[in-house]
């Protein structure tokens, strides 16, 4: 990496293997990565990949050789190329003129790595075979690998403890103690921590983006948002609902290398009804919702009430979770409705329901990959720019600080220190404006056979990222 502080830029030198090849016999080389790079960013036919923006081009030096040219500091270079968000594709196969997103060889694959797909029953089962072209000798060691489509988590209970399954994605935490108790099979978990479930709480009104223009009527209140977070008793969902798995967050930075100290939020139900009658929120009929009366963003006789929605993929403990919440909040005079969707609606990148905020309360988990939050953390879910749903961000709090944008601009050095104590300061306006609600961690969980061997869960790749070291004990 060479770094020029007198421009403020950079750029980064990577060499590759020279023994991987694609299962057709082809050499993977520099031409492949640059072919990728180049569909990705197409700017009618790719999409936003991390780097994006900073990276103003890149050179290849030999076919294992490249250099990437950044217009300033990129702190996350190291995972640029690499890790789940960035896949190597072959420029002798596939076609760029059909898009990123269209092009035939995601349907057929032509694969570098340990597996080739060799079927796809379009929801049934995908079976994949040994790459006999895989760089490492005598990897890998399973010949076959079949991934059934499952959608019913307790018919995929009964496969596993019956031995008719190896692998189970994401056990719901009732079954993950049964797998645990079992004879048959065994629980693995990611040694580090990601995913957080959190509520996303739309600043616009319902079925619009624009917080200035249409403010939602209570959650564009920075007071509402606070008391809802007051209300929610976050420890007995996550005893009662989840059987302990899981631990209280309410920042983002609680995990190595940036951890800031800000003070856990009180569970204070009558408080937060309290502060809800400050900020104009009043149950003047008595029907146990609340009006506005001199309320900040809403018509006189307003109701608090809106939609609550979860991804219904999760399975019951969200549920559950759901409910909870719902009636933590009637308790304090907020009536919802509750919703469960598909999380590939939910996320519909092309008129979805977040993207075009058809929504009030929704509640998933996610966190930043890696070690550094600045893009997919910071800017994704919360920089004002990536509140426009044309930006590739996930704003969809429609939340905005000019504070907080002029933090995220001093991010961009290599002093880890100064990084540190950018981070906080912007923890600490996450903490007081409350775009999101952090709740509870939950666990990268994968039940897997006494059998099937070298399985190693992460939160930053698929389980299958080290596929290639699996192996079967009969």
């Amino acid at each position: 990496m060479e770094f020029n502080e007198d421009e403020w830029t950079m750029n980064v030198t990577w060499q590759i293997r020279d023994d991987v090849y694609w299962a057709d016999g082809e050499q993977l080389t520099v031409d492949d990565i640059i072919f990728t790079w180049n569909v990705a960013t197409d700017p009618e036919t790719g999409t936003w990949t991390d780097g994006l923006d900073y990276t103003d081009s890149i050179e290849k030096i030999d076919d294992f050789t490249f250099k990437v040219y950044y217009n300033s500091v990129y702190t996350a270079y190291q995972t640029q190329f690499g890790g789940e968000n960035f896949f190597i594709y072959p420029e002798h196969y596939c076609d760029a003129t059909q898009g990123f997103y269209e092009w035939d060889c995601d349907q057929e694959p032509l694969s570098s790595g340990p597996y080739i797909l060799e079927e796809w029953a379009t929801n049934d089962h995908l079976t994949f075979v040994r790459n006999e072209n895989y760089y490492e000798a005598g990897k890998p060691a399973i010949d076959q690998i079949i991934v059934r489509i499952v959608p019913e988590q307790s018919v995929r209970r009964t496969l596993m403890l019956g031995g008719d399954a190896d692998h189970h994605m994401w056990p719901s935490d009732a079954i993950m103690d049964e797998y645990a108790a079992s004879d048959t099979v065994k629980v693995l978990v990611s040694p580090t921590q990601r995913w957080v479930m959190r509520l996303f709480m739309n600043q616009a009104a319902y079925g619009t983006t624009d917080p200035v223009e249409t403010p939602h009527p209570w959650l564009s209140d920075v007071e509402v948002r606070r008391a809802i977070r007051m209300a929610i008793d976050v420890d007995t969902i996550i005893n009662d609902i989840f059987l302990g798995h899981g631990e209280p967050v309410w920042t983002e930075f609680f995990r190595p290398p940036y951890i800031c100290d800000i003070p856990r939020p009180e569970y204070n139900p009558t408080a937060a009804g309290e502060m809800l009658t400050a900020a104009g929120w009043v149950d003047e009929d008595g029907d146990g919702v609340r009006e506005c009366h001199e309320c900040l963003n809403a018509d006189e006789g307003t109701l608090m009430e809106g939609e609550f929605t979860i991804y219904s993929e999760y399975g019951p403990e969200l549920e559950l979770a759901q409910q909870f919440i719902a009636e933590n909040l009637k308790d304090i005079g907020i009536s919802l409705d509750l919703f469960s969707v598909e999380g590939a609606v939910l996320w519909d990148t092309e008129g979805g329901p977040e993207l075009e905020g058809r929504f009030d309360i929704n509640m998933w988990d996610d966190g930043y990959p890696g070690l550094d939050p600045t893009d997919n953390g910071m800017w994704y879910y919360y920089h004002s720019d990536a509140a426009d749903p044309e930006s590739g961000g996930w704003n969809i709090n429609r939340w905005s600080n000019e504070d907080f944008d002029v933090w995220y601009d001093e991010l961009f050095y290599l002093d880890e220190e100064y990084r540190q104590e950018v981070f906080c300061e912007m923890a600490q306006i996450l903490d007081d404006e409350v775009p999101q609600i952090l709740l509870f961690t939950t666990l990268e969980v994968h039940g897997v056979s006494n059998r099937l061997q070298n399985v190693q869960p992460s939160v930053n790749d698929p389980v299958t990222w080290n596929v290639a070291d699996w192996t079967l004990e009969e």
